[in-house]
């Protein structure tokens, strides 16, 4: 079923490519995505288009068209295996990690920014102050091999997020240790106050800031200097995608609570007011971490929240049971501007002891849905039959019963898992 799964995925692929070779787009040098099968397909108008130079002109450097995509896949937690407390490595992955994230590439190289929330530091050796003292089984830190850096380079990923509450497992040395094998790597990260990851994608200036709840990184708790952050980079920057890792965790704490959300005592902050204030400052992205489960997404004032995408790649120690081993690949399609266009979410599923793989069952599609129809009703996102992501309000089509949700075409009845 995986193998057909990606057959699928690229056939589409190829598909649209063919289709879109009369778009203006595709005068462009780099590939673009395009949208899956039923996802209505965003042209420009004709008065968006700049008309044809003469045939005498003088050649000009090309610069990106005003109606060029940005396309940025996201995913949430990532811990590729650890070394503590076992230092003999029997929390590390099969082939010490090589191949844990192959199944998941194709997806991820698909975006212009791949972005995801490093849960745990690059490091080796040194001490975890947080669990010092502590019996083990009762307190987690991670260790990841910085040798590991490679497989996240491989993978596609050209940004990570790296304020969590695992950043700092072991101090300031880890969170340097991680950015070290980060920039040997050519990855960017954002974390602790004034790291800001500033990438080019077509031409375009975009900058990423992680935030989370802890002192040393952005700390979204304290507002105002979370939006001041976020204006300045917005008056430096074409676009803005914010991370923030916040929120209770667990299926037990799925839905998007108003006001603060508490766990084991801590402020996990009042994730609406952020996000919402956080687009209001300039930001055209935001993507969420934290509850180790997926949450709803949401579309305010043209920019799409996601409010949390769940465990990713979380291999050894992490309970992956039920809705917490359920996420996806997120693909975000966003115009010059940053406003949403659409995009799609390529289900993935882990079990014990972890690693992503493709769901060809799609398992986290209706619990999207569901949730985002649920926590917002006016402004959430609207998710097709195969994971299509549409904006509030958008008509989508019906479904056949066909056993195979991958086969489903547009019908008169409806699938079993959809609406």
């Amino acid at each position: 079923m995986v193998l057909a799964f990606l057959f699928i995925l690229l056939a589409t692929e190829q598909a649209n490519a063919q289709d879109a070779a009369v778009n203006v787009r595709a005068q462009s040098a780099v590939p673009q995505p395009t949208p899956p099968v039923g996802v209505p397909r965003v042209t420009p108008s004709s008065d968006t288009v700049a008309p044809s130079a003469p045939a005498t002109a003088e050649p000009k450097r090309s610069e990106p068209a005003a109606y060029d995509e940005i396309v940025v896949t996201a995913v949430g937690d990532v811990m590729l295996g650890t070394t503590f407390p076992d230092t003999s490595g029997g929390d590390l992955p099969p082939q010490d990690g090589a191949g844990l994230l192959d199944e998941v590439t194709p997806i991820l190289k698909r975006g212009d920014v791949v972005f995801g929330n490093l849960e745990g530091p690059l490091v080796e050796g040194g001490i975890s102050a947080k669990c010092h003292g502590k019996r083990e089984g009762t307190c987690y830190a991670f260790r990841v091999p910085t040798r590991y850096g490679a497989y996240l380079k491989a993978a596609g990923f050209t940004v990570m997020g790296l304020a969590n509450n695992h950043a700092m497992d072991f101090g300031a040395e880890g969170r340097e240790s991680s950015r070290h094998v980060l920039d040997e790597q050519g990855i960017a990260h954002s974390g602790e106050v004034g790291d800001i990851a500033h990438l080019t994608a077509k031409g375009r200036k975009i900058d990423v800031i992680a935030f989370a709840t802890y002192p040393g990184a952005y700390n979204f708790l304290d507002l105002e200097d979370a939006l001041d952050a976020i204006r300045k980079a917005r008056a430096e920057a074409d676009m803005v995608i914010v991370s923030f890792h916040g929120g209770a965790e667990g299926a037990s704490h799925q839905h998007v609570a108003p006001g603060d959300e508490t766990f084991l005592g801590e402020d996990r902050g009042d994730l609406r007011k952020f996000t919402h204030a956080a687009v209001d400052a300039g930001a055209d992205l935001l993507l969420g971490s934290g509850p180790h489960v997926m949450r709803a997404m949401e579309v305010y004032r043209g920019k799409l929240i996601a409010y949390s995408l769940g465990n990713f790649a979380t291999y050894g120690p992490f309970n992956l049971s039920g809705e917490n081993g359920l996420s996806a690949v997120l693909e975000a399609r966003l115009s010059p501007d940053g406003a949403f266009l659409g995009g799609q979410i390529y289900p993935v599923r882990q079990e014990k002891p972890g690693g992503p793989k493709l769901d060809p069952a799609l398992r986290i599609v209706p619990i999207v849905r569901s949730l985002s129809r649920a926590d917002f009703p006016e402004t959430g996102i609207v998710a097709g039959p195969r994971g299509e992501l549409w904006l509030p309000g958008t008509r989508i089509p019906e479904c056949s019963n066909a056993p195979d949700l991958l086969e489903q075409r547009p019908g008169p009845q409806g699938c079993a898992s959809f609406p």
